[in-house]
């Protein structure tokens, strides 16, 4: 710096600023050079592991109620009523539902077989969706022997709540002697 007579010239306060400039412009490009080198970059590693998980089978079946109360009727009448079966499976295999009856008795007496009846339905699920697979949608004689009743949709394969309607109709011939008759039904889902 110059001075003269004790006072700095406008020069030399000119050369002063342009020096700051170029010292701040310096550590600038010091600072962004340090950056692209890798001095101020971050540092990253990884590492991998494999996970797994066991899904176990399920196959479920039951019909929800213990009994069926299908009324009060005078001999010539038919009494009804339903139940519902409660199907899940995540095998993915065609699955079916089978039902049989053993005889209608009271007693020493009984009601014919083939006056005892049923049919399935579609009925909604849990999440409110029904049931999709093929039913018997007529009411057929029950028999001693298994009888389809439900066949499961492609969907239905991989379902935990699937829910099928099965009616009950049951009717008392005219030379029907008084008396409470019983009779089980057993219903069967197979893959």
């Amino acid at each position: 710096m110059e001075k003269i007579t004790g006072k700095t010239t406008k020069s030399s306060k000119n050369q002063e600023e342009g020096v700051m400039k170029k010292l701040i412009v310096l550590g600038v490009m010091l600072l962004l050079g340090l950056c692209a080198s890798g001095l101020a970059y971050a540092l990253s590693a990884y590492d991998t592991v494999a996970v797994s998980m066991t899904v176990d089978p399920s196959f479920t079946f039951a019909i929800g109620e213990a009994s069926v109360a299908m009324g009060s009727v005078i001999p010539g009448g038919t009494g009804g009523g339903s139940a519902t079966m409660y199907c899940g499976t995540n095998r993915n295999i065609p699955w079916t539902i089978q039902v049989k009856s053993g005889t209608i008795v009271s007693g020493a007496n009984s009601i014919p077989l083939s006056g005892f009846k049923f049919n399935t339905y579609a009925l909604p699920d849990g999440g409110g969706t029904n049931s999709a697979g093929t039913f018997v949608g007529t009411m057929t004689a029950f028999t001693a022997a298994d009888q389809l009743a439900y066949t499961a949709a492609t969907a239905e394969k991989v379902d935990l709540d699937v829910r099928v309607g099965l009616g009950l109709q049951l009717f008392a011939p005219l030379t029907t002697i008084a008396g409470t008759y019983a009779a089980t039904v057993t219903a069967t889902m197979t893959e």
